[in-house]
């Protein structure tokens, strides 16, 4: 790790430019002249194209700050390397090689001599790669080889993210399946990522892969940016702030993003809700860099987490109302939302139509999975049946008597 503690940036494999870290912690990147007249993008929405330099006084800059991996993967890198597991700077220029995104960032003097237990199949796997990943729940990269799945190599690009069991939340791995085949259902032709439970040969008999967004067939680097980013927090405020914030930054850059796009996240919002999926925090949401402006990603990381009792409370506040649980939503609390949103009552009404029509292949959905048990649907069937009947069908009655 190199003493000054700096590190090259690229965007898709083109160098961009230096990341430093200075005495104090102060953090500072600079474009590289050559990338600034090459008409090759911003890296990020909040670093804009500039030859002064870009510096943040408190540690890493927010968009290079989510880069860095979360919970159980942090812990593991912050042992390997012998370091504070808070020191996020030495975490991510150690393990930058493969993000999420399509920025990278090579430190020119590598660690060497990796303190890994080579009988620990997971930790093992998740350190040998040298990438990160953000998240709490215990996760690695991923190569679907042939018909099989199989951790990656250092030098290698994940095509898929392994989530990995969790010893806290039993049956997240199904859970999370189910949640996200239900939501296939609910949001229609709305992208939502795919994903499969597998055996990752090696480390563990069952992980569920989620094919990342971020990487063509043939290896190509797409660029995304969560919300968090895009509003400029630090990782660890994911929490901090309220949904319409995300349609706030969207309505206000409507230079780059689509007004239409405000719809689309709020039926995930509440899609979100219907499933129990209270951890949709700012983290959980992004937009895609494309040629014509920002672009919602697939629907990612949809867990019925409700099912957990220590998850009721939801992600984020509507309307600056913080620390909402669940089962005290009602219909005027959605339809504000959408109201926060910029969408007048008929979209608001024409969502939850839609809703209703595809609950009926939502459920089939959840049965048709194989190989999980009945117990763990259940689940899910009860709590899309109490939030269906305890705040959607009541939406359109609230609507009437508001008007």
């Amino acid at each position: 790790m190199a003493s000054n503690l700096w590190g090259k940036v690229y965007f898709k494999n083109v160098y961009t430019g230096i990341l430093t870290q200075q005495p104090g912690g102060r953090c500072v990147f600079t474009y590289d002249e050559t990338y600034l007249n090459s008409g090759m993008p911003a890296i990020a929405f909040t670093l804009p194209l500039q030859t002064e330099p870009h510096v943040y006084e408190d540690g890493l800059h927010p968009f290079f700050d989510n880069l860095g991996a979360e919970g159980w993967l942090k812990n593991a890198q912050s042992r390997a390397l012998g370091i504070k597991k808070n020191d996020r700077f030495a975490l991510l220029l150690a393990f930058g090689a493969d993000l999420a995104g399509a920025v990278t960032i090579i430190d020119p003097v590598p660690v060497s001599g990796f303190s890994i237990d080579i009988d620990d199949p997971e930790n093992f796997a998740a350190l040998t790669a040298r990438a990160s990943l953000s998240g709490i729940q215990p996760k690695l990269g991923a190569i679907k080889d042939g018909r099989k799945f199989r951790s990656v190599k250092q030098g290698e690009q994940a095509t898929h993210i392994a989530k990995l069991a969790s010893g806290s939340l039993p049956d997240i791995i199904e859970l999370e399946y189910l949640t996200m085949q239900a939501s296939k259902a609910l949001l229609k032709k709305d992208a939502v990522a795919d994903v499969c439970i597998a055996t990752l040969d090696g480390v563990t008999p069952k992980a569920l892969l989620v094919k990342r967004f971020d990487r063509t067939e043939n290896g190509k680097r797409l660029h995304f940016e969560e919300f968090n980013q895009l509003l400029g927090h630090k990782s660890e405020d994911k929490y901090d702030g309220c949904y319409e914030d995300m349609a706030n930054f969207i309505l206000a850059n409507g230079d780059i993003c689509l007004k239409t796009e405000c719809d689309t996240l709020f039926r995930r919002i509440m899609a979100c809700i219907l499933t129990g999926n209270t951890d949709a925090h700012f983290k959980n949401f992004a937009m895609m860099h494309t040629d014509a402006g920002l672009r919602l990603t697939p629907s990612y990381d949809l867990v019925a987490s409700a099912t957990y009792p220590d998850y009721q409370t939801l992600a984020l506040g509507i309307e600056g109302s913080e620390n909402l649980t669940l089962g005290n939503l009602r219909a005027k609390n959605i339809a504000r939302l959408g109201s926060l949103f910029g969408l007048p009552d008929s979209a608001i009404m024409l969502a939850v139509n839609d809703f209703e029509k595809s609950l009926p292949k939502a459920r089939k959905n959840i049965d048709a999975a194989q190989k999980i048990d009945q117990h763990i649907k259940g689940k899910l069937h009860q709590q899309m049946e109490k939030r269906w009947n305890g705040i959607f069908s009541s939406i359109g009655n609230y609507l009437l008597k508001k008007q």
